[in-house]
């Protein structure tokens, strides 16, 4: 059985062979505020944040300033949002009479805000319910819409090529919010299943723990759309985007219900190969990175596709299998042929 891990590093690889212009790709941790905060500010928070950071010149709009610190690396959207996440319970005071541009007061875009803002997760949870409709789910589904649905785009050469390696009952655990890694699954004609749904039939089962753009969810259940659809218009009863988890340091799955009940039917697997790509192995992914190790005690090889050859370094500083390193897709490909 082969297990597939795709990341944010996949789908930016699909964007760039489509020929879209690097800027309207879809993001990376390394420029994820800068490409979903163009509309909207995660105020106040985002302030007491830059100001925690010792910053006291934060200009009309707080969000340059981030954009900046984020391009040069000394913060990123997984440090700002386990800081949201910390300071969920202060009592945060919206300055009504000096908005930075971009801020939109109340849940979503339907009902009034008021002077105070909670931050929690919860149905009340004004400033987060904002930060994943305005600030996740409704950018990353333009640039989607952007890079892959306009005419003469929506190929997905890279991920079919990838995916048609796949076999029955092989997995595919996909850390990103999009669903191109599905649309070539389709396209290819290979069934598949979204966790913890039981497996079609000689199908693949799709893992996707962190979230995914066609999956909304109410107070009790949650359920997958189809991978064309991207979130929006959300059905009667249910909230678009609201079963994202967004980046954080320090996440942890059983903070997570609808996380750890996706994991569950993987949890326990043992691969004889697994495929990394576009994986960064980041520091934050402490749960993500047990899970890889107890899955790479069962396996041969461990494949990894990354331009960066210091992903493949720190594979083989985590995991006691073989580790390969190829830097594209098609350099892959052409290893399993000459072992073919």
């Amino acid at each position: 059985m082969k297990l597939f891990i795709v990341g944010a590093g996949a789908t930016l690889a699909e964007a760039l062979a489509e020929g879209n212009a690097r800027e309207q790709c879809p993001p990376l941790i390394k420029d994820f505020a800068r490409k979903t905060w163009a509309n909207y500010t995660p105020h106040p928070v985002l302030e007491a944040y830059l100001r925690d950071l010792g910053y006291t010149d934060l200009g009309r709009d707080p969000r340059e300033l981030f954009y900046q610190l984020e391009a040069s690396g000394k913060t990123n959207i997984e440090s700002f949002l386990e800081f949201a996440w910390i300071n969920g319970h202060r009592d945060w005071k919206v300055n009504e009479e000096n908005l930075p541009p971009g801020y939109i007061a109340g849940l979503r875009v339907m009902a009034s805000g008021g002077a105070n803002v909670e931050i929690g997760a919860s149905e009340n949870g004004d400033f987060w319910d904002n930060l994943l409709y305005h600030g996740i789910g409704s950018p990353l589904s333009f640039l989607l819409l952007q890079c892959f649905f306009e005419p003469g785009k929506g190929a997905f050469a890279l991920s079919k090529s990838v995916a048609s390696h796949l076999e029955p009952h092989d997995v595919v655990l996909n850390l990103n919010y999009d669903t191109v890694f599905e649309l070539a699954l389709e396209r290819i004609g290979l069934d598949f299943s979204y966790s913890p749904n039981q497996p079609v039939t000689n199908g693949i089962l799709v893992c996707k723990p962190h979230g995914s753009l066609n999956m909304v969810m109410n107070d009790k259940v949650f359920t997958f759309g189809q991978p064309s659809w991207l979130g929006m218009p959300q059905p009667p009863g249910y909230r678009s985007y609201s079963g994202i988890i967004p980046p954080r340091l320090n996440k942890d799955y059983s903070q997570h219900p609808v996380a750890k009940m996706i994991l569950a039917p993987v949890h326990d697997l043992k691969p004889q190969t697994i495929l990394m790509w576009g994986i960064g192995l980041a520091n934050s992914d402490v749960d993500l990175i047990n899970l890889y190790r107890s899955w790479a005690e069962s396996a041969d090889r461990i494949d990894i596709i990354n331009p960066a050859a210091d992903t493949a370094e720190r594979a083989r500083n985590l995991f006691r299998c073989e580790v390969r390193h190829f830097v594209s897709p098609s350099e892959w490909e052409r290893s399993l042929s000459k072992n073919a």
